[in-house]
């Protein structure tokens, strides 16, 4: 009679420690080399000034692409939209006692007819302070 002799100890899995140990350097590695942050609705290149750039201040930001189209946070919207959305923040900043600021951020490609009637827009709509994001020369 032959008698099988039974390992009393479970099988191991240490052949996935390799494959664990991989995963989690990878993760390591997309970490640090991505770039988490929110896409823009339209692509705006904005102009270069010899001064320093702008940074985006305030929370109330228009993106103005080099076809008109504007975008308010992640949407885009149209001009009527944007009307009621600008007399809409000029009404919180009243509330609140604070200045109804905007900060525009245009492309450097946009026509000044185009900026002029967004300019326009914003002044029927009681804003009475914009800034305008740029870019220094050597950025991208």
């Amino acid at each position: 009679m032959k008698l099988v002799r039974r390992d009393p100890r479970p099988p191991r899995d240490d052949h996935l420690i390799p494959l664990i140990n991989v995963i989690f350097l990878m993760l390591i590695f997309f970490m640090i080399t991505g770039q988490i942050r929110s896409q823009e609705p339209v692509r705006v290149n904005p102009p270069v000034s010899e001064q320093e750039a702008s940074r985006e201040t305030s929370e109330r930001v228009i993106l103005l692409d080099a076809e008109g189209r504007m975008a308010v946070g992640d949407r885009l919207v149209s001009r009527e939209r944007l009307h009621e959305r600008l007399v809409a923040w000029q009404a919180e900043a009243a509330a609140s006692g604070s200045s109804a600021g905007i900060t525009l951020k245009a492309d450097a490609a946009l026509t000044a007819s185009r900026l002029r009637e967004t300019f326009a827009l914003l002044e029927t709509a009681g804003i009475e302070q914009v800034e305008l994001i740029t870019r220094t020369a050597g950025s991208p």
